[in-house]
């Protein structure tokens, strides 16, 4: 994959999850499905916890490419990597947390009962999915409310996993990275800044122009789970790179935010507007991607 080595930003779109909110909210009102159970604040909950995530894999997808006065060390790029791996994780948690709240708000018995505590800790995309010993087949709600969205989740399966994978590796074994590439497009005078000389071949001045530059590219272990004696050599252009994973993830949630209004806009509501804007306005969310 050819990486622009200026610009390594991930944008997610938050339009149609603001829409997705708006059309919640309507829900929500008495002369629809109501507020029973809380099931708006769990959703918004949920939603809200999903825009932190995808704001943590902004962050620290920048910040382990970006050019910083220091010298960068294999634990700080783990330490980015495992934080990338826990937002992405968690945030397709707390995005199947919001949506099952909605839908159990119009099919109660479909979906996990947000008012038992017992039951909410079974809510995870495996819900979606299926596929798993526990839940061999999607809870039903989904397939009957939201279609395109699970349809969508189903064909991305081989990324919900990989990214699962990496961050239940990171969080509990061990490093998911084996290498890389270093940028090596310095901002004019950087290495000066720092009392680096830019032409010197002294060894020494090389080796610390290395040590301060960000990564290029991040090869991941692919199959992290297997044990180092059982993994065969992978060959060069197989390599699975952060670098295309993310923006693999961002395409995969804005085209999710896509599914899903499509699917909640096919809901039957007594009412398809406010009724009286100002006792029921749209609290627009606090996050700017």
């Amino acid at each position: 994959m050819s990486i622009e080595l200026k610009d390594f930003k991930v944008q997610f779109e938050s339009e149609h999850f603001e829409k997705l909110d708006q059309l919640a909210l309507l829900a929500r009102q008495d002369y629809n499905l109501g507020g029973a159970g809380d099931w708006f604040g769990e959703f918004r909950g949920g939603l809200y916890g999903f825009y932190a995530r995808l704001y943590g894999v902004q962050h620290h997808y920048s910040e382990v490419h970006a050019w910083l006065p220091r010298v960068r060390h294999v634990s700080e790029t783990e330490y980015h990597l495992a934080s990338i791996m826990f937002q992405m994780d968690s945030a397709l948690e707390c995005l199947t947390f919001a949506i099952n709240a909605f839908g159990w708000a119009a099919m109660p018995t479909e979906f996990r009962d947000v008012t038992d505590e017992k039951t909410l800790r079974w809510i995870s995309p495996l819900d979606v999915l299926g596929g798993s010993t526990r839940l061999p087949s999607p809870q039903p709600g989904y397939l009957s409310i939201f279609p395109s969205f699970c349809e969508l989740w189903k064909s991305q399966s081989e990324l919900i996993n990989q990214i699962r994978e990496l961050h239940d590796v990171s969080k509990h074994r061990k490093i998911i990275y084996t290498g890389g590439r270093a940028r090596s497009d310095t901002p004019t005078g950087f290495n000066e800044s720092l009392g680096i000389p830019e032409k010197s071949n002294n060894d020494k001045d090389s080796m610390l122009r290395t040590l301060v530059s960000p990564a290029a590219e991040i090869v991941l272990k692919s199959e992290p789970k297997i044990p180092l004696n059982k993994r065969l050599s992978q060959p060069y252009e197989q390599r699975e790179l952060l670098e295309n994973l993310v923006p693999s993830f961002a395409c995969f949630i804005n085209s999710s935010g896509a599914a899903l209004l499509t699917d909640a806009r096919q809901l039957d509501f007594k009412e398809s507007q406010f009724l009286n804007e100002e006792a029921a306005p749209y609290v627009r969310n606090m996050i700017v991607w």
